[in-house]
């Protein structure tokens, strides 16, 4: 039979490692656990089987960090260990001891040394970059109510759920990227080395060119033997937007204007409209109060007026009126999304109506996107045609009125 390597704790939550011999997993699992141990990790276990040393990277040149990915895991592994029975240090412990990155153990060794000194997981986490307002007001309220195995599992369905929606945009982005890179790289390839030998091809000629054509000939030349010029005044301009986009009040101007550009306002819209109630679904279902789900989700919103908006609410709800008036009085926000709050806040389950609103414009989103993708391919590749077949037009005209005049 084959032998499996487990990672188990016992009634004292003491960590134990062994190898079973049994059938498959489930044997194993079922045979330590008729042992009074409870399994964490079972894998398939090779006699003479050794650790992988891990190498040094000698190449890299930059501090690892806590990847978004790794936020991830280490939420669902948190809410698997204490689920199992074993306390948070302990847990924290397992996972510090399991992996094979120094950062992620050095994470988790800080978290577990901060609740040593007396502060709570919630606490601990606030000291880190990684974790949202909102998940560390969940994570305070797993706390206080003695369920933090339940909320972190929510987190981690919470954090699913977007990752998902981030990997749907970044998929349907690659296609038109590529044909938008595969575009430029052509014509620049045309400008810079197949024009210039028409050039010399004409002046050899005598001809005297057509102005529109002597005109893409020299700008042809011009690129080639001041490429770094060419490229300076393409870039400095970008990139100057690119910082003044950063600043404070760039980034105000662009979110106030992009919401006035149609099609991408509606993105917007909805985008920012699929976050906040998503948010407000998890803390509202996890026993946080309504005015503190509203101020949390202001910190999830990317748009200062969706801020501004949430802000507002809070004080209204604070002074005892409907937060579904104070939202359909800024027509920020779809009618229909605060139509359905307002029927969820009559019939006390805001919670739930949140979910089904975030749902509702989640997939609202994904079909505007892939209309949107749809419409982008076909304008790349018709502009990329466009350009290229211009050039080519323009020199074939020229051409063949030098071979009429020679005939």
């Amino acid at each position: 039979m084959p032998l499996y390597k487990y990672t188990a704790v016992d009634n004292d939550n003491t960590v134990k490692e062994g190898v079973i011999e049994e059938t498959d997993k489930d044997s194993a699992a079922k045979k330590l656990i008729l042992q009074g141990i409870r399994p964490i990790e079972i894998k398939a276990y090779t006699p003479g089987q050794k650790k992988r040393v891990a190498l040094p990277n000698i190449f890299s040149f930059q501090r690892e960090k806590i990847s978004r990915m790794e936020i991830e895991f280490f939420t669902k592994q948190i809410a698997m260990l204490l689920k199992a029975g074993l306390s948070l240090d302990a847990a924290l412990r397992v996972m510090k001891n399991h992996s094979q990155k120094k950062a992620f153990r050095d994470f988790c060794g800080a978290i577990e040394r901060k609740l040593k000194e007396g502060k709570s997981f919630s606490q601990a986490l606030s000291d880190f970059p990684y974790f949202s307002p909102m998940y560390i007001n969940i994570a305070r309220a797993g706390e206080e109510g003695g369920i933090l195995p339940a909320m972190l599992t929510r987190i981690s369905e919470y954090q699913a759920t977007f990752q998902e929606l981030r990997q749907f945009i970044i998929s349907a982005s690659v296609y038109p990227l590529i044909l938008l890179t595969v575009g430029i790289a052509a014509i620049i390839i045309l400008i810079t080395k197949i024009l210039p030998r028409f050039e010399v091809l004409f002046q050899g000629m005598g001809h005297k060119l057509p102005g529109h054509v002597a005109f893409l000939m020299s700008s042809a030349s011009f690129v080639t033997n001041h490429y770094i010029i060419v490229a300076a005044v393409i870039c400095v301009p970008i990139l100057i937007c690119v910082w003044y986009l950063k600043q404070p009040e760039g980034t105000r101007m662009f979110q106030r204007l992009s919401l006035k550009v149609p099609g991408l306002a509606g993105l917007i819209c909805e985008l920012e409209t699929t976050r906040i109630f998503r948010t407000l679904e998890v803390l509202v279902n996890n026993g946080v109060h309504l005015a503190t789900a509203l101020r949390i989700s202001s910190g999830i919103a990317v748009n200062y007026r969706f801020q501004n908006l949430l802000h507002r609410a809070t004080e209204a709800l604070k002074e005892g009126q409907r937060v579904s008036t104070k939202l359909k009085g800024e027509n920020l926000l779809p009618s229909l999304a605060v139509d359905l709050l307002s029927i969820g806040e009559e019939s006390g389950r805001v919670g739930e109506v949140c979910g089904q609103i975030a749902d509702h414009y989640d997939q609202q989103l994904r079909s505007r996107i892939k209309r949107l993708i749809s419409l982008i391919e076909p304008a790349f590749i018709l502009a990329i045609a466009l350009i290229a077949g211009y050039v080519v037009i323009s020199m074939l005209t020229v051409i063949l009125s030098i071979n009429d005049i020679a005939g």
